[in-house]
Order: structure tokens, then sequence, then C-alpha cells
């Protein structure tokens, strides 16, 4: 059975005022600074704007919206896992540190 929708705003509500403690405390910053290290460690960008290129070339015409909506996908997959749980990890702890 799906949520009702007073579940859902309750839940967005609440996703909402940790993302803004998130930013506010500089703990977003870390966390995107982690991940920043991690892709650029693996290639990830670099293989990414590669497939991007391949793609848009076999565009007719051109469109960066289609593009980007096809390559969001494959190019959230190509993250590589251990920077996904690394990721993870902070998250989790900065949620279970704000719920204390």
């Amino acid at each position: 059975m799906a949520p009702s929708v007073d579940a859902q705003t309750a839940q967005l509500d609440i996703q909402a005022a940790l993302r803004t403690r998130m930013i506010q405390s500089g703990e977003y910053s870390k966390i995107m600074d982690a991940l920043r290290l991690k892709l650029d460690e693996a290639g990830w960008e670099d293989r990414v704007r590669d497939l991007a290129r391949e793609k848009a070339r076999a565009q007719e015409p051109p469109n960066l919206q289609g593009l980007v909506n096809e390559l969001e996908p494959t190019a959230l997959d190509m993250i590589p896992p251990e920077a996904r749980a690394e990721v993870e990890a902070m998250v989790r702890a900065f949620v279970e540190k704000s719920i204390e």
C-alpha cells in the first residue's frame, strides 16, 4: 500500500529540514568534496564527458535536455561503488547525529 499524502508530505519536510541543517553545518560541502575527490580518482568525469560527446554526435538535431536525460541514469550507474558507499555512510552518520 502506498504511503498517504500526509506521510509523503511529512517525509519531504524531514528531508528538507535535514538538507538545510546539512548545508548550514558545512557537512554538505564536506560530503560533496569527498565525492568529487573519489570521482576524480576514478576518472568518472572524463568517462562521462567522453560518453556525452559520443551521444551528442549521434543526435540529430542536437538537444541538450535530451542528452542530459539520456546520460543521467548511465552517469549515476558509473559512480564507483566505493564512492557511493563512502558518501552514503557520511550522510547516514549526519542523519543519525542529527536525530540524537
